[in-house]
């Protein structure tokens, strides 16, 4: 169905976040025709200027493998509120928004999808499941193809809207689709895209929730910021601990040994979780999680950079996404998908707790849960086939 006509068409980018508008720049300044979409509640502080004029700036070091600099001021062909004009015509749709932020634009792009498209989610974060599953029980018959990466392949940071610091480009990043039968048309379009200019390599995940158990982000986030809840809190509220207000790092300030020692063990879960599906995620050794960078630091790793990757800074409160998304999303799918195979969680279990006890949330109660994704009603035995071929 997918072929590579489909890049002669608008790419449709939604969201209105720093990476959403690395990825409209970087499609625009590449020749591409860009249609970028925000939802209206967050238009005006998220693209401000841009609403107007049209235009994001796209800098910074961008350091990578290749060498690749893309640079400039990007003319966006269209910037809008209306999903309908954003999706018009379009052939790739591109979403770049937290995940618990997804939902709602699924909710607004249903209704107009056509037969061809292909929607690449950055991070998956378990998207192509829920929206499979939204899809179904709309009613929605558009034959699409939908697949999802372990990563976002830009490390930016947005100094004012429509102006982009692009510190690195990914070096390495794993996707699939779903289903996965799907993957040989999804790749033959997406890896020659623009954001993919700086990367060494493109790996295909085993099924999406592997690509979805290999995103460093829970494992990486989340103990890290609730082991150091107490320095963050102190360091942002009084500017004290030699570390100035608004710049607090976990990845410099809070991965110590013992931090690493939890990921460590949160990622052994992980492991024993996809084992027990039959599924295959990223294999790590114990040594990457003892750099500073930790996992996270070997997608974005480039020549001659400092190992804590600076200047990402976050979280700067229990409000920040480390804690909100990474903990009701990632973390608590992860638990969920324990529970269904028997695998005993104790580590993810006790970040879930936690976590919800620091941030006043019951996580366990309105995080993601299997009939998000479409697979309560499934018998275990039959979850793989449905991953790879879309039925049981």
């Amino acid at each position: 169905m997918a072929n590579i006509d489909i890049l002669k068409k608008p790419v449709a980018i939604l969201g209105g976040g720093a990476c959403a508008q690395t990825f409209a720049a970087d499609f625009s300044l590449a020749g591409y025709t860009v249609h970028l979409f925000e939802l209206p509640e967050f238009a005006p502080r998220m693209l401000g200027k841009v609403m107007e004029n049209h235009e994001i700036e796209l800098g910074g070091e961008q350091r990578n493998f290749k060498w690749f600099k893309r640079t400039g001021t990007a003319k966006i062909h269209i910037v809008t509120t209306e999903i309908s004009e954003a999706l018009a015509n379009a052939g790739l749709i591109i979403l770049a928004v937290p995940a618990k932020g997804l939902r709602p634009f699924f909710e607004k792009m249903i209704p107009f999808l056509k037969d061809g498209q292909i929607i690449s989610i950055f991070p998956d974060n378990f998207g192509s499941m829920i929206l499979r599953k939204m899809m179904k029980d709309k009613g929605c018959t558009a034959q699409v193809i939908i697949g999802g990466w372990s990563s976002m392949p830009y490390g930016v940071r947005m100094e004012s809207p429509g102006k982009l610091d692009c510190i690195m480009r990914i070096r390495s990043i794993m996707w699939d689709t779903f289903p996965s039968k799907d993957s040989g048309a999804f790749i033959e379009v997406l890896k020659s895209i623009p954001p993919f200019d700086g990367a060494i390599e493109l790996k295909q995940g085993d099924t999406i929730i592997g690509v979805d158990l290999s995103n460093p982000n829970p494992v990486i986030h989340v103990p890290g910021s609730i082991l150091n809840v107490g320095a963050m809190e102190v360091s942002e509220s009084e500017g004290t601990l030699g570390i100035p207000k608004g710049k607090y790092s976990m990845y410099k300030y809070g991965m110590s040994p013992a931090v690493c020692h939890v990921q460590y063990a949160f990622y052994q879960e992980e492991k024993r979780i996809g084992a027990a599906m039959g599924v295959t995620m990223s294999d790590h050794s114990k040594e990457k999680f003892y750099w500073k960078g930790s996992i996270m630091g070997f997608e974005y790793w480039v020549p001659f950079v400092d190992v804590i990757m600076p200047p990402i800074t976050g979280p700067d409160s229990v409000n920040h996404r480390y804690f909100t998304e990474d903990i009701p999303v990632g973390t608590v799918a992860r638990y969920h998908l324990a529970k269904r195979f028997n695998v005993d969680v104790p580590v993810i279990q006790s970040m879930i707790t936690l976590g919800s006890i620091i941030c006043g949330k019951d996580f366990l109660a309105s995080g993601l849960t299997l009939d998000d994704i479409g697979i309560a009603g499934l018998e275990n035995d039959r979850i793989l086939n449905f991953l790879k071929q879309g039925c049981v």
